[in-house]
């Protein structure tokens, strides 16, 4: 079988499920909920009267534990002025909403780069509702976002994260990636990326050549009109 024949036609594979985005979407809402009800357990839990401070997982490596964070990634911004994290919320929402219409717009077929997107619009506005729900830009707010898990690996202590913190950092290094290795427009596409990057550079020159045609066939129908 041909290399071309291969690879399913967009025509085709947009009726397919992983041609439909409603895969991403479904995603998207499952990682939604696991970041929100870890976050409502361990709140409950560690709320509890007589609770443990902490549950060792790993001792020494991973730790449950209730912290709230008011500012960014390892409490940056934590003291900063109302108006630095309003903006820090504007955003964080902004960037998730172009996020979002990338991935819709973005071909189907670039699978690997669509569930990098989902991953991290997942874990953003995961942790956009702890801060608009807490309302963490108030100077006196007794909350912020809810973190629970103390990650130390000796070589790079993480701090403590949630689950939202996971997906991003999931999503940011399966970007890098796509933009690497597993995309139409990698810089070393693999695997069928590679195929698609082929049909992508065809589709490319069809397009050059019929635009130059178009450009020649004007050029004459000008010099008969002028003759």
């Amino acid at each position: 079988m041909a290399k071309e024949t291969k690879l399913m036609k967009k025509e085709d594979f947009k009726y397919t499920m992983k041609g439909s985005s409603l895969w991403g979407v479904l995603l998207f809402v499952i990682l939604l909920l696991v970041d929100q009800v870890t976050k409502l357990v361990a709140d409950a839990y560690f709320s509890a009267e007589g609770a443990k401070q902490s549950i060792k997982i790993i001792p020494g490596w991973i730790e449950l534990c209730q912290h709230y964070n008011k500012g960014v990634a390892f409490s940056g911004l934590n003291d900063a002025a109302p108006w630095v994290k309003v903006l820090l919320i504007i955003g964080t929402g902004v960037l998730m909403a172009l996020f979002a219409v990338f991935y819709f717009k973005t071909d189907k077929r670039r699978s690997f780069l669509r569930l990098a997107v989902v991953f991290i619009v997942a874990g953003g506005v995961g942790n956009l509702i702890d801060r608009l729900y807490f309302k963490m830009w108030l100077p006196d707010a007794p909350f912020g976002v809810r973190d629970m898990v103390m990650l130390d690996f000796q070589i790079f202590n993480f701090g403590i994260c949630n689950f939202a913190d996971f997906f991003i950092s999931g999503g940011a290094v399966m970007l890098v990636l796509a933009i690497a290795f597993f995309d139409r427009d990698a810089f070393i596409p693999l695997g069928k990326y590679k195929a698609l990057a082929e049909e992508a550079e065809k589709d490319r020159k069809a397009k050059e050549e019929a635009k130059k045609a178009a450009k020649t066939a004007k050029n004459t129908e000008n010099e008969r009109n002028n003759g």
